[in-house]
């Protein structure tokens, strides 16, 4: 691609949201999907950006596309504008509406967001939600530097921060019916998991962070094979044979024939940590606040999905 090409156009906020995607999705390719583009157009974008700002904006290598430091900087600066935009186009076309930038994570928003919104919504029509998609230890930092105005976050809530109590995630292992570790329901040891091959999400997940900490405290090596940032993906590998499944027990699994056996580090508790709805205690309206309280209420009174 030659120099040319690239300057024959400003960067555009189209090229931002690609800079996201791929960030989001980790690959070209996946981005590319996402936006119903083609790679090459993804790549030019990418380009453009990189030389408009004059910094490498990924590293691309056999785990996909990395951030570099100068590219997570960008990414945050990008979001942040494009979040700018949102709220100008909701603000000119509907005057009366009220925006509220949503913090959650895929799964959670999915299994605990998702329900509650649907019966929220309808007696709230005014109210329209943009959604920011993240990891529920990111989010924390997210929040906090104002880019949403409330937040799906793991314990612990910062002393800036007013929450409310969602449920707690225990860190679960799935396997076949007819998997060598079905053969009690009783929790499951990092030693035994550590002979078997693993499928679990990204370390920036809280559910993981506990299970890595607890392997390297007690020095043992996992055989992890595949991660991904979909808990019901790693679910159906598992279901295949190809592995145990590890992460949070927020994951919607009906209609999946496996079982499973909660992990412990310590022989009798299980892994797991408190998730909250939060925001900040200073400067959030207080309909954001109401909304807070009412998913807190609702998400307690509520069963977890089966699995």
């Amino acid at each position: 691609m030659s120099n040319a090409e690239i300057e024959s156009h400003d960067v555009t906020l189209k090229d931002l949201n690609v800079l996201v995607s791929i960030a989001t999705t980790g690959s070209f390719r996946a981005a590319a999907a996402r936006l119903y583009t083609t790679q090459p157009a993804v790549t030019r974008s990418i380009a453009r950006l990189e030389k408009a700002i004059g910094v490498r904006l990924f590293e691309r290598g056999p785990r996909g596309a990395v951030l570099t430091g100068e590219g997570q900087t960008v990414l945050e600066r990008a979001r942040r504008v494009l979040g700018l935009v949102s709220e100008m186009r909701t603000d000119a076309t509907s005057p009366d509406t009220r925006l509220v930038r949503f913090g959650a994570a895929a799964t959670a928003a999915g299994s605990f967001l998702a329900p509650f919104l649907a019966q929220w919504i309808p007696s709230h029509p005014h109210v329209r939600l943009r959604m920011l998609e993240d990891g529920a230890a990111r989010l924390r930092h997210r929040l906090e530097a104002g880019e949403c105005d409330i937040a799906m976050i793991a314990a612990p809530v910062p002393a800036t921060f007013d929450a409310g109590l969602i449920t707690r995630i225990g860190v679960r292992a799935h396997f076949p019916e007819n998997h060598p570790l079905a053969h009690t329901t009783e929790p499951v040891t990092l030693a035994e998991l550590a002979r078997h091959p693993l499928l679990v999400n990204d370390r920036p997940f809280v559910s993981m962070t506990l299970l890595f900490d607890a392997m390297e405290s007690a020095g043992i090596q996992a055989q992890i094979i595949y991660q991904s940032s979909i808990g019901r993906t790693l679910a159906i590998l598992a279901e295949a044979g190809l592995g145990v499944a590890v992460f949070g027990d927020s994951v919607d699994l009906r209609g999946m024939r496996l079982a499973s056996r909660p992990v412990t580090a310590d022989g009798v508790n299980q892994l797991g940590f408190e998730l909250h709805v939060a925001w900040r205690r200073d400067g959030t309206p207080q309909w954001i606040r109401e909304l807070g309280h009412d998913m807190s209420r609702f998400s307690q009174a509520r069963r977890l999905p089966a699995g």
